[in-house]
């Protein structure tokens, strides 16, 4: 399998490259500068004719250069216009086959005599750009924030919202899938909420969210992609920035670097972070014959490094090798108390505590290299890219157990971990003409993970620890996938549709204690179809179809029981199943200038669905897993509004409510009932560079096949101010400055049993936030529209 996808990318790219039109090689370039000052006139106009016949038109730079390329011999000349000057037209000249560069040098233009009021005319993309499988935000268009991180842009997104830890959601589906510059998240980091705190805010220029994702994308946890696109350099500079915060929880300092110099380009960055937080819980669980009541404190600190660099080669304007590497240590320790109750008559009696002390830690290494390339007519385009990931891990605990405050059962808990994970994907895609548009691409992932677990039970009459055989194990987990995909796209007048299909095979295999526990391989075949029909320039109808998969994580498919908490003992379950899930949305957007809404209706229909299932035992403590356990059907419905009346202020809101039927024939449970979530979010930019933002994200019960669990209530408000230079940001960010703590509820019940859980979560956190801006400011060229025509 692997050699026949090489064989393919060589033919796929050979092809790529045969297409190419090697003619068209040559290009016209000048300057555009004002007769009277000798001035260079910026983002002018500029028009290229051949024979008389116009054939592309761009804007100057930033310091009046421009450059038009992909070009054949012939007669060409160039028209100037821009207002305040007069229109000028220059003499023809010629290209021959043997040139390469045809340069018309200095045009001088002559200012037009007439007295204007003072005028200023900003050039800027308008805030939301509606796509046939999503929209586009422009992140450019809203003031920046010092300290921000690509969470904190992602708020300000339509229909995606985002929960106090980072994780995302559109349409009432947290199956989103993070891409960085068009990479997976996990180049960047093990969890997409870690990676998108790694991309500062102020290098973001826009952001894509997709709601109807082709086969092009992962059948699995992918009910919607989410692309961040960070600045690219354009011109032989050198800058950067570096920043930090200070706040009640967590302190950190971060920088960038960006550098080209000709046909190279240099991006490094790094972020270090230490933080502290407080927590509790108390537990009520009740069974026929006990009621126990468990209260909780922790109390977690730790740090964590993100680094990385990546060194871009372009050969030529089409052909781009890129080579990354990535590093992301972290360290953390958890300490905890937990104070045990029996219950009678009302009355709490003392009947054991538990402190505990988990250390956790993580080092990752990622290797990744990548090709993009087109052809010179824009027709084709492909790209490869390969990632090679090493996280490793250290986890466990140490468990005392008291009674009459003596300590009488002592357990320590040792974890190491090891993967070596690789990604290999090759993309194609063809333009046939301004209709048609095929994409196919091939893709393999591998996963191996090695485990191995040690319990140490402490010996009193020995005064030592001795290795507990029983629960001791290694665990090891390898998965390969491979998958193929082809999509075409047909674009009419007012009609658009998107059809293909993803075949992905998946291949498993795991080992517990030195014996094989034959996990099944399973093939999966994905349609996707997708009609989108354009009702005039602001709105559109879409209709889409898909079928996605959920694979279970490896934490929940290790089966090695941990006894950290004393009343529950946790384990995977290694026969899991992937949840099966078809998907049916239709959705109206209208994007006006000053107003953005979009509306959709969905329906979820879920097959092996993965849950949590608390059976319990003898004395009161309860065994905890992960099963398939039936079907999870969700119809509902997702309303957002955007709405920038003017360039100072944008208020944005999502509203997703819908109605879920859990059921599970072979555990005879069925619950059912509506969640809802409400997202909103503001900006408004004062005078003298000051600007307020707020956000908030209000999320009700959220329900499960045994019970519920309530969800978040946060929000936050940032103040901000950016020196005169623009070089120079301080911010002053609040979350939750009104309620200290978060109290969520979560409550499970069964014919033998009821159990609620309060969970206490410190959210408050101020923070105040800086960031400098290094270097010169990058040469910019803000290209409004170019156009091809056939001579």
């Amino acid at each position: 399998m692997k050699y026949c996808f090489l064989m393919m990318t060589l033919c796929v790219f050979l092809s790529t490259s045969h297409a190419q039109d090697l003619n068209n090689n040559s290009s016209v370039k000048g300057s555009i500068s004002n007769s009277m000052t000798g001035k260079a006139v910026p983002f002018a106009s500029v028009s290229l004719y051949k024979n008389n016949k116009h054939i592309k038109g761009m804007l100057a730079d930033s310091i009046g250069r421009f450059e038009i390329q992909n070009l054949t011999a012939g007669i060409y000349y160039i028209r100037f216009s821009m207002m305040g000057y007069q229109a000028l037209q220059t003499k023809p000249l010629a290209l021959n086959n043997q040139d390469t560069v045809l340069d018309f040098g200095t045009i001088w233009v002559v200012p037009e005599q007439i007295n204007l009021k003072t005028v200023t005319i900003r050039g800027r993309k308008p805030l939301i750009e509606q796509r046939a499988d999503g929209i586009t935000f422009n992140v450019e268009s809203l003031p920046s924030i010092a300290g921000s991180d690509a969470a904190d842009v992602l708020r300000n997104v339509p229909m995606v919202a985002v929960d106090p830890n980072g994780g995302l959601s559109i349409r009432g589906s947290s199956n989103v899938r993070v891409l960085i510059d068009s990479k997976p998240s996990e180049a960047y980091a093990s969890s997409p909420a870690d990676a998108l705190k790694m991309i500062r805010g102020e290098n973001i220029v826009k952001v894509e969210v997709i709601t109807h994702p082709s086969a092009k994308y992962d059948a699995e946890g992918t009910d919607a992609v989410v692309n961040v696109i960070t600045r690219k350099i354009k011109t032989n500079i050198t800058n950067g920035n570096v920043g930090g915060d200070l706040g009640n929880r967590s302190k950190s300092l971060m920088g960038d670097i960006h550098s080209k110099n000709g046909k190279w380009i240099f991006n490094a960055d790094a972020f270090y972070q230490h933080y502290q937080n407080r927590n509790g819980s108390m537990l009520q669980r009740e069974t026929e014959s006990l009621h126990l009541v468990q209260k909780n404190e922790t109390k977690q600190s730790g740090h964590y490094f993100f680094g990385g660099a990546n060194i871009f080669y372009s050969l030529d304007s089409l052909n781009t090798f890129n080579i990354g590497y990535r590093m992301r240590p972290s360290d953390e320790a958890t300490t905890g108390t937990s104070s045990n109750y029996e219950v009678e008559n009302g009355i709490l009696t003392p009947s054991f505590q538990s402190n505990t002390r988990t250390p956790n830690n993580n080092k990752g290494n990622t290797f990744n290299v990548g090709y993009t390339g087109a052809s010179k007519n824009g027709h084709s385009e492909f790209s490869l890219l390969g990632i090679y990931l090493l996280p490793k891990s250290t986890t466990g605990y140490n468990l005392a157990r008291l009674h009459n405050e003596i300590i009488d059962y002592r357990e320590n808990f040792s974890n190491s971990s090891s993967n070596h994970d690789f990604i290999i994907q090759g993309d194609y895609s063809k333009s046939f003409d301004d209709r048609w548009k095929w994409e196919t691409g091939i893709k393999i992932a591998e996963k191996k993970l090695q485990s191995e677990s040690r319990f140490d039970v402490y010996n009193f009459q020995n005064d030592n620890y001795v290795k507990d055989t029983s629960r001791s194990n290694g665990f090891s987990y390898k998965s390969s996938i491979y998958a193929v995909y082809n999509n075409l796209s047909l674009k009419l007048k007012k009609w658009g549709l998107t059809a293909g299909a993803r075949y992905e095979r998946t291949k498993l295999n795991a080992v517990f204690k030195d014996g094989p526990l034959g996990v099944p391989s399973f093939d999966n075949l994905v349609p996707q179809i997708l009609i989108n029909r354009i009702i005039n320039e602001e709105s559109s109808l879409k209709l889409g179809y898909t079928m996605k998969i959920v694979r279970p994580y490896i934490s929940y498919l290790n089966p090695t029981v941990n006894k950290s908490d004393s009343l529950t003992l946790n384990f995977g379950n290694p026969y899991l199943k992937p949840e099966i899930t078809n998907s049916y949305q239709l959705s109206y957007t209208v994007n006006a200038p000053q107003l953005f809404k979009d509306i959709s209706i969905f329906f979820n229909d879920n097959r092996n669905t993965i849950e949590n299932i608390r059976t319990p035992l003898p004395g009161g403590v309860f065994e905890s897993t992960w099963k398939n356990t039936g079907q999870n059907q969700r119809l509902g419905l997702s309303a957002t509004i955007n709405w920038k009346p003017t360039s100072a202020f944008n208020l944005g809101a999502t509203f997703t409510g819908q109605y879920v039927w859990l059921k599970s024939p072979a555990l005879s449970i069925t619950n059912k009932g509506f969640m809802r979530e409400l997202v909103l979010n503001g900006t408004y930019k004062l005078p003298k560079g000051y600007s307020v933002y707020f956000y908030g994200f209000f999320d009700a019960r959220n329900l499960s096949l045994q019970g519920y669990r309530e969800g978040w209530k946060y929000y936050s408000m940032t103040i901000s101010k950016k020196s005169e230079n623009e070089r120079f940001n301080l911010s002053l960010k609040m979350d939750a400055f009104l309620t200290p703590y978060s109290y969520i509820d979560e409550e499970i019940t069964t014919g033998s049993f009821h159990q609620l859980q309060i969970f206490r979560y410190q959210n408050q956190n101020f923070r105040l936030s800086f960031s400098y801006r290094l270097g010169k400011s990058e040469i910019k060229s803000p290209r409004i529209r170019e156009f091809d025509n056939a001579d």
